[in-house]
């Protein structure tokens, strides 16, 4: 993964969140379509977590070598 592709993901967290952000203040946080949203970004969240600690691994495993 390049940076190109976590900086696209981290564009998505950010849209991802300002929606869920849209549905609590406009149908409340109980509502389907937040709990959906929140879930959806949890998932991106934790996906670019992931690829970001590869990406360390990946050099700290090439410096290191």
């Amino acid at each position: 993964m390049n940076e190109s592709q976590l900086s696209h993901l981290l564009l998505s967290i950010s849209i991802k969140r300002d929606e869920m952000v849209f549905f609590a203040e406009t149908r409340g946080i109980n509502e389907r379509l937040t709990l959906k949203a929140s879930q959806e970004l949890d998932e991106l969240i934790i996906s670019y977590q992931k690829k970001l600690q590869n990406e360390i691994n990946k050099s700290f495993t090439i410096k290191k070598s």
